[in-house]
């Protein structure tokens, strides 16, 4: 038996030590992975995702690894919190408010490129947001991208192509 299975039995046996050893072993890839699918609240994401797992570690069968399991609940999260903020959004059109998220533009000059392109990620709707999270912060290829999101490799190559346009179109001075 490895050393994650150890730790998940011991964590659903209530031990929270062994959760929060889980926890550690994916901690720097799951703090990424919310700064790139909630750039303006990865903190609260990733508090969040930690709370529900924790919660539900008990219902773990162990059919795919921690991590996958727990970056489901993160990204499951995420598209809870885009809804929200689109509908959110919605109501501040109607009414003619002030966006409700305040964003002001910045003048490109006064960011880096590492900050136009997280800024433009952020843009994305999510399905693109996650492919090329996966993609690119991740590392993963298409095949297990497409394993791991339930897609055919030609869908998530459909994706990566339209989100790599729409990354460009946002990035490349008008």
């Amino acid at each position: 038996m490895t050393d994650e299975k150890k730790l998940i039995r011991q964590a659903q046996r209530g031990n929270v030590d062994a959760f929060i050893d889980l926890l550690r072993t994916s901690e720097n890839r799951l703090k990424s992975t919310a700064f790139a699918l909630c750039p303006q609240e990865p903190e609260d994401l990733l508090q969040e995702t930690y709370l529900a797992s924790f919660k539900s570690i008990r219902r773990f069968h162990g059919n795919s690894s921690f991590y996958t399991w727990i970056y489901r609940i993160m990204l499951n999260l995420a598209y809870k919190k885009f809804r929200k903020n689109k509908q959110k959004e919605i109501l501040a059109r109607k009414t003619h408010l002030k966006s409700i998220s305040g964003d002001t533009p910045v003048p490109e000059y006064e960011i880096d490129k590492k900050e136009t392109i997280r800024s433009a990620i952020s843009k994305l709707p999510l399905q693109y947001k996650e492919i090329i999270t996966l993609y690119y912060f991740e590392e993963m290829s298409v095949e297990e991208i497409a394993s791991h999101l339930n897609l055919n490799p030609g869908t998530v190559k459909s994706r990566l192509f339209t989100a790599r346009e729409h990354l460009k179109n946002l990035v490349e001075p008008k």
